[in-house]
């Protein structure tokens, strides 16, 4: 009974990873978005190659997403060889994912000297990829900071010597540097491996601090203060989600994998895998309570009971369980895949936009006023950070810009979104002429908040 669950939960776990490569593959090359904040992000690669800064006073041309610059950094290296656009920022998402898989096989058979563990591990999590909203392959910063994070976590596991404590700290510094909630993960692992080593952990912290500590006054001394502005100042006054604290639990984690608690039945040697597994968890626990984060969020939280399902099951409980769990995750690929009506309604949209005179007002998606020869504006998700987090006088100039350049009618339309945002201070000056979109099914993105543009408003 064993080896025939063995083999199943194996088999399961092999096909899992295959299918997220398979659909990772068939949309990588689409030209549009799969999620409404990847033409945002190619626009701050775009921003790094052309030398402008990223962080910035908040305008009408550009306002930052909340983020350290690491992801950006590297993509722009791809993007330098492979060319500006989605492709080399889903390359790399791709890319690190994989890395992420390798690095929950390793860790898990490090951690039980079976590979058969390693394989569940990576299958576990490959598995799922669709409950956390197709994110891994995605023009965002999710899959490289994950890599990052795992990669310092394995360093500070398995480096012995003094080198592999500074690649730990140098790798964990990396995380910090690309997404702020790496410190709720690095800090317990720190704390614990303190008890366990105390001159590995130390060399590893200092790495870490001397690095993001240079690397944070380095970035605050050459943007004149905005970046602390975006990365902790309005982090720092986004609100929470009410009851946010079980909601997590209620409505993420337990309909995802409600049987992965039940495979934690037997203590290992160490408690290396429960201590990361928790600050993985807590990690994505602190950023989902905050309004307005998606499922992106609980990538790491998957990562972490993946982890521990794999290493701490009694093997004849873990396989049984694994083959249950791997079967109530199991998703339709083809919902994930933008369809030939989809690529069809955004060429239309294009030559739309492309036909009207002067610029147009597109902040949901201006790499679509860009691909029709226009000029690309702020994102509404980073204008809405300003407009949600600060109460001072950055938030009322950047709204005073905004709908100055509406009432004046200095855009030649402005588009309508589905969600109706801007809706009020565009009609002010400019009245709905035709839809966009005319297929209610198509061109919407197959990953994140469910958003297109809508109608094209002309001046009144």
């Amino acid at each position: 009974m064993r080896r025939v669950l063995s083999s199943l939960a194996i088999a399961a776990s092999v096909a899992y990873v295959l299918l997220y490569v398979g659909v990772a593959l068939a949309r990588m090359r689409y030209p549009y978005e799969l999620e409404w904040m990847e033409g945002g992000m190619v626009e701050h690669v775009r921003r790094i190659l052309e030398g402008k800064p990223l962080y910035a006073p908040p305008s009408l041309e550009f306002v930052s997403f909340l983020y350290p610059p690491g992801y950006y950094l590297v993509a722009a290296a791809v993007a330098s060889v492979a060319g500006i656009g989605f492709f080399p920022l889903r390359l790399l998402s791709f890319l690190s994912s994989l890395g992420v898989f390798a690095l929950l096989y390793a860790l898990a058979r490090k951690e039980t000297g079976s590979w058969t563990a390693g394989v569940l591990a990576a299958g576990l999590f490959a598995a799922t990829y669709a409950r956390a909203g197709g994110w891994l392959d995605l023009a965002r910063l999710d899959s490289f900071y994950l890599l990052t994070l795992l990669g310092a976590i394995f360093a500070l596991r398995e480096g012995r010597s003094p080198l592999g404590a500074v690649l730990a700290g140098v790798l964990a510094a990396a995380a910090f540097l690309t997404k702020q909630s790496a410190l709720v993960v690095l800090v317990p692992v720190l704390a614990w491996l303190f008890f366990v080593e105390r001159r590995r952990a130390a060399t590893a912290a200092g790495t870490a601090a001397l690095l993001a500590v240079a690397g944070v006054l380095f970035l605050q001394r050459e943007s004149g203060g905005w970046f602390g502005y975006y990365c902790f100042t309005l982090p720092a006054h986004h609100p929470r989600v009410p009851g946010g604290w079980w909601r997590f639990w209620v409505h993420d984690l337990v309909p995802a994998l409600p049987l992965a608690p039940l495979m934690v039945v037997r203590r290992k040697p160490t408690w290396f895998v429960p201590v990361v597994a928790g600050a993985l968890v807590a990690s994505s626990w602190s950023v989902r309570c905050v309004y307005g984060a998606e499922v992106n969020n609980l990538l790491p939280a998957f990562a972490g009971f993946s982890l521990l399902a794999a290493t701490w099951g009694r093997p004849v409980w873990r396989e049984g369980l694994v083959v249950a769990q791997l079967a109530w995750l199991v998703y339709a690929p083809g919902a994930l895949v933008p369809s030939a009506a989809d690529r069809r309604a955004g060429d239309a949209v294009v030559e739309r936009l492309a036909q009207v005179p002067g610029e147009i007002f597109l902040p949901h998606h201006g790499y679509l006023a860009r691909r029709a020869g226009k000029r690309e504006g702020a994102h509404t998700l980073a204008m809405d950070n300003i407009f949600l987090d600060d109460k001072g006088p950055a938030r009322g100039a950047l709204e005073r810009e905004v709908r100055d350049a509406l009432a004046a009618r200095r855009f030649g339309a402005a588009v309508i979104e589905s969600d109706r945002r801007y809706a009020p201070w565009i009609l002010e000056g400019y009245a709905p002429s035709e839809r966009l979109v005319e297929a209610p099914g198509a061109f919407w993105p197959v990953s994140g908040g469910r958003l297109r543009p809508e109608w094209l408003a002309r001046p009144r």
